[in-house]
């Protein structure tokens, strides 16, 4: 009998171990198949990772006591060793997310069609273009499926997604267009058959025999980003995916990211973009409310202009949302003498006030003294109102009755939410309606000054949403931004449909503070985490910080050098929250 060497489907195991094959079984285990073994007394999965061609001869081997069905191909397989190092994660943790949800012992006959309609113009250029990564930045209201369609008229393509609704418009528009479809993960074996896959950031491994292309769609949001262990993003693993394969990767986006930007092909176009005029169509109009200088004692969370406008738009019979990103209190500080928000010398996040009652900053760690550095008042006034009170006060200044919802609500808004002209709550609100006549942001400064190293990016990501929301410049809609920061590069982007001045910033602000994609992090917690490392040392070329209320902070110039030092380190017992370039450190 042969031997082969399969990894354990268990979390805590992260090495292979050999089996011998049954002659009964030979013909039907090769590499990738799911098989089930006794480990250590008991049953439990497994996937054959390859022969082992010199067994060790000194103990006897147990025989693989059943063949399950299909598993990953060889070149997914390698894959999911690159994502457990490049996220410093578990193999078996990887090839359950390209294995079948349902037993697949035998796969569909190949139908090929012709797919009617060449897509998205540039989107169909780029990919002809040949191999290599292409950025294409289309307004926040073109339509997904027209990328997608380039794609699958050249063959079998992976189309990645944001969202279940997105993904599953496209499935459905690629099929009305004649086109051989997978939804991931449910049709595990019609991908492996050579149809097009379109799902979610797990798309990424699904078995394509015939692969001529992957798109992400929107490739700048962070539902893209595992949000557990290991801390995986699809849209890396979409570039080294068709890398290997030697197929072009596009990523889609109306705001790219610096990612993407510094991965693009191409010397003289590096991002692909349409007519300037119709960029524009894309992205609403937008007023600005200029804040400064107002008593927030006096005017609370809403502007003269945000209920003038609400109450506007209300008459009309068009829907009213009003975006407030906090269910609790607040984390701004306010100089009451003259309105300027609280803000890092070094990096412009926000800061908190001590008991020393200095400024401390929460994404670069700079303090200064906790006074005005416009006016020189100590009198610094923490900015606090959450959803549930900030509706109670719309709805008495608007007249009208106003709902609220926050990501807890239930998908379909339920209760009077319908009927509701007027909705506040939390961003979830801007995923769940279209056809807005009205996006008012309450309080736009938390999110341009989050202590989030990616706050401009997460906030110009909403103002996508929000101009989808309402349907771009010609809708008749438009977004209200109340803000004390107008000059802040994020809001002038919005003003001018212009996203590459949120990466100009972005590129130089990140690039000085050392934050990625201009250096590898880890970030390590959880009661193992001591252990981890004390284990690890201080390796050459990785900077070690921390701990910081329990959790440390790896980082290196060199992405390889911190991700080998985190491969070779063994991992202690006990729970660990380790996460490599994560969206958010803090």
């Amino acid at each position: 009998m042969r031997a082969v060497r399969v990894l354990p489907d268990v979390p805590a195991i992260d090495r292979a171990f050999d089996y011998l094959v049954p002659d009964a079984l030979g013909d039907q285990v090769r590499v990738g198949t799911m098989v089930r073994i006794t480990l250590s007394g008991r049953r439990v999965g497994g996937w054959v990772l390859g022969d082992d061609p010199d067994p060790p001869g000194d103990r006897q081997l147990h025989e693989i006591n059943k063949v399950v069905g299909r598993g990953p191909d060889p070149e997914v397989i390698d894959l999911c060793r690159w994502v457990a190092w490049r996220w410093a994660g578990r193999l078996a943790t990887i090839m359950r997310l390209a294995s079948p949800e349902r037993v697949v012992r035998d796969l569909p006959t190949p139908s090929p069609r012709a797919v009617r309609g060449e897509g998205h113009p540039l989107a169909a250029e780029l990919l002809a273009s040949g191999p290599g990564v292409h950025v294409l930045q289309v307004p926040p209201t073109d339509d997904a499926l027209g990328p997608a369609l380039a794609a699958a008229a050249a063959g079998q393509s992976i189309v990645v997604a944001p969202s279940v609704a997105t993904a599953d418009r496209v499935a459905a528009g690629l099929r009305a267009a004649g086109a051989a479809v997978a939804r991931w993960p449910r049709d595990w074996a019609a991908a492996a058959a050579g149809a097009t896959v379109v799902g979610g950031r797990s798309a990424v491994f699904a078995p394509a025999p015939a692969l001529r292309a992957v798109v992400v769609l929107d490739e700048h949001d962070e539902s893209l980003q595992n949000e557990s262990s290991p801390s995986w993003h699809a849209r890396e693993v979409a570039i080294e995916r068709a890398a290997r394969a030697g197929v072009p990767c596009l990523l889609v986006s109306p705001a790219p990211s610096l990612e993407a930007r510094g991965v693009a092909s191409g010397a003289e176009r590096p991002v692909a973009r349409p007519a300037r005029s119709d960029e524009r169509a894309g992205w609403a109009p937008v007023t600005v409310v200029d804040r400064r200088g107002e008593d927030v004692g006096r005017t609370g969370l809403f502007s003269t202009r945000l209920v003038e406008a609400v109450r506007e738009t209300a008459r009309s019979d068009r829907r009213v949302l009003c975006v407030l990103n906090r269910t609790g209190r607040a984390r701004l500080l306010i100089c009451r003498s003259c309105g300027t928000v609280a803000a890092c010398d070094v990096c412009g996040s926000s800061v908190s006030l001590g008991d020393d009652l200095r400024c401390h900053c929460g994404r670069c760690g700079a303090e200064r003294p906790g006074v005005c550095v416009e006016c020189g008042s100590t009198a610094l006034s923490a900015y606090r109102a959450g959803v549930t009170r900030a509706r109670e006060e719309l709805e008495a200044l608007a007249l009208e009755p106003v709902a609220a919802v926050t990501g807890a609500s239930p998908a379909g808004a339920g209760g009077d939410l319908p009927e509701a002209r007027v909705v506040i709550g939390t961003e979830a609100v801007l995923h769940r309606f279209e056809d807005v006549g009205l996006v008012a942001f309450v309080d736009f400064d938390q999110e341009l000054l989050a202590p989030r190293y990616r706050a401009a990016e997460e906030a110009l990501a909403l103002l996508v949403l929000a101009s989808r929301a309402v349907g771009g410049r010609t809708s008749g809609g438009r977004l209200l931004l109340q803000t004390r920061l107008p000059d802040h590069e994020v809001v002038r982007a919005a003003l001018r449909a212009d996203p590459d001045l949120v990466s100009d910033a972005e590129r130089r602000r990140r690039s000085m503070l050392r934050f990625p994609p201009y250096a590898t992090i880890a970030t390590v917690g959880g009661e193992a985490a001591p252990e981890l490392v004390e284990r690890l040392g201080r390796p050459l070329g990785v900077e070690v910080l921390g701990p910081d209320d329990g959790r440390w902070l790896l980082r290196s110039d060199d992405p390889a050098t911190l991700l080998d030092a985190l491969a070779a380190v063994q991992r202690p017992p006990g729970r660990l929250h380790l996460q490599v370039d994560p969206m958010r450190i803090r």
